[in-house]
Order: structure tokens, then C-alpha cells, then sequence
């Protein structure tokens, strides 16, 4: 598993079984239960903190990553693997995670 890598997942409730992105830093990757992902939907609504993906990764139609809806999942959850999205798909959507946790302006401490 990797920082970028879809998988397909029931988060049950409304969302139920749909493809999340991982975006969980990759060093600690191996050592976590937990993974942090974000919601990949084919219907984009113009919101700013979306991310639209096209059919990257070998996804079947074209999608767009939610930053606004993040989850914390066990690994085992994850079901089935899907593809990996390139490193300047990942930067956009860290960008716009950011931007949905309103953390630009801790970002100029660091």
C-alpha cells in the first residue's frame, strides 16, 4: 500500500462502496493500522477543495477527489486495489486538503 494508491471501500451510510485515494504519508505507511483517505466521486460540484481526476489510475469513468470528505479507515478495510496517481495529482490534492482543513497559514511556520 502507498500514499496515492486507490482502493475501493464500503464506508457504509450514504457513501457506501465507492473508490478512495490514500493520503497518508508514505514513511509510516507500514507501521499504522489506520489509513487516511479522501472520496472519489464522479460528480463534481465546483467546490474549490475538489481535485478533478479524470480516469486516472485505471478509474472507469471520469472522477474528482473530495478533500472535504477525509476519513480515517482500517487497512483491512480497503478491498480491492484500483492504480496509483502520479506524484503532481497527489501535490494537487494535498494543496487543496490544506485548503479544506483551513491550514494555509500554519503551513509558514513549519
Amino acid at each position: 500500500m502507498n500514499r496515492g494508491d486507490i482502493w475501493m471501500i464500503n464506508l457504509g451510510g450514504k457513501a457506501g462502496t465507492r473508490s478512495v485515494v490514500v493520503l497518508t504519508r508514505q514513511n509510516v505507511l507500514k507501521y499504522l493500522n489506520n489509513v487516511i483517505v479522501a472520496e472519489i466521486t464522479t460528480k463534481g460540484k465546483g467546490y474549490p477543495t475538489e481535485v478533478f481526476i479524470d480516469q486516472k489510475a485505471n478509474l472507469p469513468k471520469p472522477s474528482f477527489v473530495q478533500t472535504d470528505n477525509i476519513h480515517t479507515v482500517l487497512k483491512k478495510r480497503l478491498e480491492k486495489f484500483i492504480g496509483t496517481l502520479d506524484s503532481d495529482t497527489m501535490l494537487e490534492i494535498s494543496r487543496r486538503v490544506v485548503l479544506a482543513l483551513e491550514l494555509e497559514n500554519c503551513m509558514q511556520e513549519i
